[in-house]
């Protein structure tokens, strides 16, 4: 049958869809719509993809585990698949499910709309105060220094935040408030946006 669905104004189309199967839940690609591509590595290619019994968004990543890699990088790849299932914390990726299927491993994890690690760090480094100099490390290591660089912006960050990294930011090492410091004044500024 040809199964439709539009995702922010696209229309993808799977026109040999097989039959779902709900007993089998994550564990077959039947009860996936592929939508598009969103990353590849050396060994593999990652998807958004649709969970059909639930119209869940997830990350399917389908790695070429017969054709492309020898014993050693299949093992460290099941490895990998061991720690995913252990890990269980907010600021993880959450694990879902993994099986074979086409001769590929398939993996089922869930969907970061914010994208990767990577482009959250190129996001951070373009709000870093020291971006313009990123390819002068001659310049940018004498910034640091220094401690020569503009104030965050007041529109941006709260005052307290500004404080402390303005504290952090010290050329002497003696007069930069310890972790104890550091990990006292993130709480209160956590508390303070959950409202506690």
């Amino acid at each position: 049958p040809l199964t439709t669905t539009s995702s922010q104004g696209e229309l993808f189309f799977s026109v040999f869809q097989k039959p779902l199967q709900p007993d089998m839940g994550y564990n077959l690609l039947a009860n996936f719509m592929i939508e598009k591509k969103i990353g590849r590595g050396q060994f593999s290619e990652v998807y958004r993809a649709r969970y059909l019994l639930d119209n869940t968004p997830v990350a399917l990543k389908k790695v070429q585990i017969f054709d492309l890699m020898d014993a050693k990088a299949r093992q460290d790849c099941i490895k990998e698949i061991d720690l995913l299932k252990q890990l269980n914390h907010p600021n993880v990726i959450k694990y879902h499910a993994s099986f074979i299927e086409d001769n590929e491993l398939n993996i089922v994890l869930e969907l970061a709309d914010a994208g990767d690690l990577s482009r959250m760090i190129k996001m951070a480094a373009l709000q870093s105060p020291f971006y313009g100099d990123k390819m002068n490390l001659y310049s940018l290591c004498k910034k640091i220094e220094q401690c020569d660089y503009p104030p965050l912006p007041s529109d941006h960050y709260s005052e307290e935040l500004r404080n402390l990294v303005d504290m952090c930011i010290n050329p002497d090492p003696e007069k930069r408030p310890d972790i104890a410091y550091v990990y006292g004044i993130a709480k209160h500024m956590q508390n303070v946006t959950l409202g506690c």
